[in-house]
């Protein structure tokens, strides 16, 4: 029995060794790839407002419409599905006044596997309002969701934007209003996944 447990406490530390020089090469080409970003935490200084919500029906969708309503040029906007009907009316909405908005989301879950229609139907509206939008499938899953608001304000958390995440999933979502500096790293993250993104053709 001692045996046995030592040759599966070796074997595991073996995976645990070869998993980490897997991921060490896998590092150094992903640092190849993403030019000047370092693998580790920033910090940023705040001293302006954040709020939060959560959900079902703590607050959060009503933020993430707050912050879409608050755009006066400008939406940037990360997500894994979009077919919530009052986000997809609010982006349409600012479109509309003259905002710049544009849109990255995950392709598998809102063309690949949207067995409902409801995530085409939302990118269609938003594509036909005169939105960009990109849909990208080069990672295992496209799953930021991140609204950068005039290059200031930057909303972010669990919150998918979808009637779930709103009425159903444990959700939160989180703003920082008015910080340039966090907003700035936002939107190069923003536009390295809409660089790899292709765009999304209208289909009603």
């Amino acid at each position: 029995m001692f045996v046995k447990q030592n040759i599966r406490a070796a074997a595991f530390l073996l995976l645990i060794i070869l998993g980490t020089v897997g991921a060490i090469g896998r590092e150094s080409v992903t640092k190849k790839v993403v030019q000047g970003i370092s693998d580790r935490p920033v910090a940023i200084q705040h001293n302006g407002t954040i709020e939060y919500g959560f959900s079902p029906n703590e607050g959060a969708e009503k933020l993430v419409l707050k912050v879409i309503n608050s755009a006066q040029s400008e939406i940037r906007m990360m997500a894994y599905t979009i077919t919530s009907a009052p986000v997809v009316k609010a982006l349409i909405a600012a479109r509309h006044r003259g905002v710049d908005v544009a849109i990255i989301s995950d392709h598998k879950s809102n063309v690949v596997r949207d067995k409902s229609g409801n995530a085409r139907a939302a990118l269609s509206a938003l594509v036909n309002a005169g939105c960009r939008v990109r849909t990208v499938s080069a990672y295992p899953i496209h799953h930021d969701k991140t609204i950068i608001v005039d290059r200031e304000t930057v909303q972010t958390g669990s919150f998918n934007y979808s009637r779930s995440a709103a009425i159903g999933n444990s959700e939160n979502v989180l703003v920082v209003w008015k910080n340039a500096e966090l907003s700035k790293d936002y939107l190069e993250h923003w536009y390295s996944r809409f660089s790899r993104g292709i765009d999304y053709r209208a289909q009603y």
